[in-house]
């Protein structure tokens, strides 16, 4: 393309270095893979077996049906509530499968209840997932399909779950604002319906339900009775029958699972059409090189040093590289390329070394990859109102250690270059998507977007580190900290417990910055193969200009 420049170059693959690195990421691809099979059981066999008995598709099972092309539906939060609530029984995927994709041509949101975890109960990460996707589904205007199969709050933990801002009630909040926003909304009740969760279908657009298994009520048989004494089934209570035919609550009574998810397929299929925001869109082209090559490019350890153009050239359109302000600010990589033909802006953080030229001792200084210093900061932040005024969307490869520390940065005024860059994405109105493909350490995760400042997709690869600083330098820190608490207490350490205490609090910490803890807590959406990164933004971007609506962009203050 007239204008691009070359970016990238052909992959040592022959070096021992390389396919040592290439080894390393391949093992941690089969630990993502064997863990998020774990994850797609769900509750496990034997319930999903008695889900069968009763006449019930799986919540995979009917995803798999309702959308267009199974292979194409991109599930998000696959990671929820790993490793957490280990004294509850576990709750994998937050009890929830979501994802996007095509139903009856149409982009959806689709969000199915796990009954065979808990029953479908709601644990704190399940109403935080739910609430991802309503802000997924208000944040580009798709529509959403809720496929309801649930017990309702897991009382235990009803303190975390219901009263709070961001608890239940903010579901039905969320139907209302959808609605009123003209998102279609189609719930189907394939089961339980019970209490509070009774109003998230009925506040949905449409409502259909299944006979003999769908359910829909305040109150349940059993607190019916101890609440009035009244003696009455589920199924006359609020089956399908009693919403179909006395009450009117639902508006189509299905068969079986199938028919209910036919009968969502057809009424997706009569939609009426849509606006598009209009972004730019090329006829794609692959990337230069091969996208596999990035395995062996990426360092086995958090503190090596790589050139990031040449991740960047095996995601992007071969030749759909123009780079802003190349020889300034070199610690972060911007400029315009193309994504399965989108066009984005690219913001990135440099790891490899940059020397800066020597012209007197002041100036005799290493930049080192990773570090966001002033000019960086400057250039990132002009470049991202650059893309505002031209409504391009960005796309933020981050691999951050921090801002630059020391007196010359402070004399320098890194805290005023950093505020500027952080200023322009808290206010950018234009959809950015963040990738996390190593360290996001500090007010760098923020400068680069992350999920504090609304990235409509946040990926993360296998190497990703999400934390407030690295391993070794908080473990020293908060060593340093509970050995002064212990001399305060009149108490002395030897230098064989001082480490074993660095070790065991180090091991603590790293263990709070892998990227499944991260999607554990859905700090990030989705857990993902490096080579799918591609996929993944388009599908983003795709999302996006579902939504035509755009505030002008104004940054307010910025320091100059």
């Amino acid at each position: 393309m007239p204008g691009s420049a070359a970016i990238g170059s052909e992959a040592p693959t022959d070096e021992a270095s390389f396919q040592q690195r290439a080894a390393h990421y391949r093992d941690l691809l089969d630990q993502l893979n064997a863990r998020r099979r774990e994850m797609q059981q769900g509750g496990g066999a034997k319930r999903v077996e008695r889900q069968h008995e009763r006449g019930k598709m799986t919540a995979r099972e009917r995803i798999d049906y309702v959308v267009d092309d199974p292979d194409d539906f991109m599930e998000l939060g696959l990671f929820a509530g790993f490793e957490m609530y280990e004294d509850e029984g576990g709750c994998p995927s937050g009890g929830t499968v979501l994802g996007v994709g095509p139903i009856s041509g149409r982009l959806c949101l689709v969000v199915a209840n796990d009954a065979t975890v808990k029953a479908g109960a709601w644990f704190p990460i399940t109403a935080k997932k739910n609430l991802r996707a309503q802000e997924i589904a208000l944040e580009n205007h798709l529509p959403i399909i809720y496929l309801v199969d649930s017990a309702g709050v897991y009382l235990p933990m009803q303190d975390e779950i219901f009263p709070d801002k961001e608890h239940f009630g903010r579901i039905f909040r969320n139907n209302a604002r959808l609605s009123s926003e003209g998102i279609p909304q189609v719930a189907a009740i394939m089961g339980s319906c019970v209490a509070g969760g009774a109003y998230l279908p009925i506040m949905s657009d449409e409502a259909l339900i299944v006979k003999g298994t769908g359910s829909v009520f305040l109150a349940g048989p059993y607190l019916v009775k101890a609440a009035i004494g009244e003696d009455v089934d589920a199924e006359t209570l609020g089956g399908a029958v009693t919403h179909s035919e006395i009450s009117g609550v639902t508006d189509y009574e299905a068969a079986d699972d199938e028919d209910c998810l036919d009968t969502v397929r057809a009424l997706v299929d009569q939609f009426g059409p849509f606006e598009r925001a209009g972004y730019t869109r090329k006829e794609p082209a692959p990337p230069a090189f091969d996208a596999d090559e990035m395995y062996g490019i990426m360092p086995d350890s958090g503190n090596q040093q790589y050139e990031m153009r040449e991740i960047i050239a095996r995601i992007i359109d071969a030749e759909s590289w123009t780079e802003y302000k190349a020889g300034y600010g070199k610690t972060l990589i911007t400029g315009y390329a193309r994504i399965d033909g989108w066009n984005v802006g690219v913001v990135a953080n440099q790891r490899s070394i940059v020397r800066k030229k020597v012209d007197h001792e002041s100036r005799g200084e290493i930049q080192v990859g990773g570090v966001i210093y002033s000019d960086a900061a400057d250039k990132a932040a002009r470049f991202i109102m650059n893309c505002n005024q031209k409504r391009v969307p960005l796309v933020f490869f981050q691999d951050v250690t921090g801002f630059m520390v020391g007196k010359r940065a402070e004399h320098g005024g890194i805290i005023k270059d950093g505020a500027k860059m952080v200023n322009a994405v808290a206010n950018s109105v234009v959809p950015k998507f963040t990738v996390v493909m190593g360290n996001s350490y500090g007010a760098g995760n923020y400068a680069m977007c992350g999920r504090a400042y609304d990235p409509r997709l946040m990926l993360a690869w296998p190497t990703a580190k999400i934390a407030v600083m690295g391993g070794t330098q908080a473990a020293r820190v908060l060593k340093q900290i509970q050995v002064r608490k212990l001399e305060k207490q009149g108490k002395a350490l030897s230098e064989e417990e001082e480490e074993a205490l660095l070790s065991s609090i180090e091991a603590r910490y790293e263990q709070q910055t892998t990227p499944y803890y991260a999607a554990a807590r859905l700090w990030v959406d989705a857990l993902i193969d490096p080579t799918a990164t591609r996929r993944w933004l388009s599908r983003g971007i795709e999302m996006a200009d579902h939504n035509p609506e755009m505030p002008p962009f104004n940054p307010g203050v910025i320091q100059t």
